[in-house]
């Protein structure tokens, strides 16, 4: 083989490699902006609605560093500000969204500017999530198979992955049948947030559906051997009565309140299916499930014996 000859087969295998390489950089840009346009400024729901402000996954989407189980009224929507994949991780930073039910107007995002005035929530409101994509070429498709091990998809329902308490309230607020655990349109398309096709009403079978929630409307309630007070059954009264703790986010937020329960306080006077009736978000709710659990009652009475009663009871947030 001639010198010139070897040269210019060096060339050409030079501009070969070189086209692959541009090549590989033109699919990797694309996919990130790909990437960026489909998800940036999306709002999702964390699974396990994690609290912190650093989430780590492994392959397999499980949590693997620090994080702990919060509440998905401060822990559980994130609005992404940015996504992209460095080397063969996925790196997203996200802004934590927190859900207040205020005024008893149902569910909606806190206001931001409000949020925005006191530092501390700023920067707790903040979330870098990493997840490792694996050792191929990065696709769209390994994405978001992270992504769905990440956050909740559209197939699935938010109801599912809230605690037993909130379940009557977030199954009925999403179906439109309890005005005050109604979701705004902007949770409401959030995926995982919006009602089932066989959950919708109508408008008109909206407005005859909907009643002042009590702890009648619970399944619970219907159960042999439970009165309700009044004719003849003589309520139930506290005897002891801790306070609840205030959530870090409420604290910091200056949100206060105050949230309806509806339980069943049985024979032994014992607080029994708490379940939220009138909400307040901001991670007070479960704030005062967690209190009224501890709760103790002097049995209902009816003729002279203790029987287990429905009742409704509230609990109020006040910072002075």
């Amino acid at each position: 083989m001639g010198r010139q000859t070897y040269r210019n087969l060096r060339m050409v295998v030079a501009l070969v490699a070189i086209a692959l390489l541009t090549s590989t950089v033109v699919q990797a840009n694309d996919l990130e902006r790909h990437i960026w346009d489909q998800y940036r400024g999306k709002i999702l729901v964390l699974r396990g609605f994690y609290s912190g402000e650093k989430l780590r996954y492994d392959a397999s989407g499980a949590l693997s560093g620090e994080g702990s189980v919060g509440d998905w009224t401060t822990d559980g929507f994130v609005q992404l500000d940015e996504i992209y994949s460095s080397g063969q991780n996925l790196k997203i930073k996200a802004k934590r969204l927190m859900v207040i039910s205020a005024g008893q107007t149902g569910f909606r995002f806190s206001e931001e500017k409000a949020l925005l005035k006191h530092k501390k929530l700023k920067k707790a409101a903040l979330v870098d999530i990493y997840a490792p994509l694996g050792t191929e070429s990065v696709t769209e498709a390994m994405v978001n198979a992270i992504l769905s091990r990440i956050f909740i998809s559209s197939e699935e329902q938010l109801v599912d992955f809230v605690p037993k308490f909130w379940e009557p309230c977030v199954e009925e607020g999403i179906s439109g049948r309890n005005e005050a655990c109604r979701f705004s349109s902007e949770m409401i398309a959030v995926p995982g947030v919006s009602a089932p096709v066989h959950a919708t009403t109508s408008s008109e079978e909206q407005q005859t559906s909907v009643s002042p929630p009590t702890s009648s409307n619970t399944p619970e309630t219907n159960i042999a051997g439970l009165f309700k007070v009044g004719n003849g059954v003589k309520p139930p009264k506290v005897i002891f009565q801790p306070e609840p703790s205030f959530s870090e986010s409420a604290r910091k937020a200056k949100y206060q309140g105050m949230t309806t329960m509806g339980l069943i306080v049985d024979k032994d006077g014992l607080p029994k299916n708490i379940h939220i009736v009138r909400p307040l978000g901001a991670g007070l709710d479960a704030r005062a499930v967690q209190a009224v659990e501890t709760w103790k009652f002097q049995p209902a009475q009816k003729d002279g014996q203790p029987v287990a009663v429905a009742i409704a009871v509230e609990v109020e947030f006040h910072l002075y």
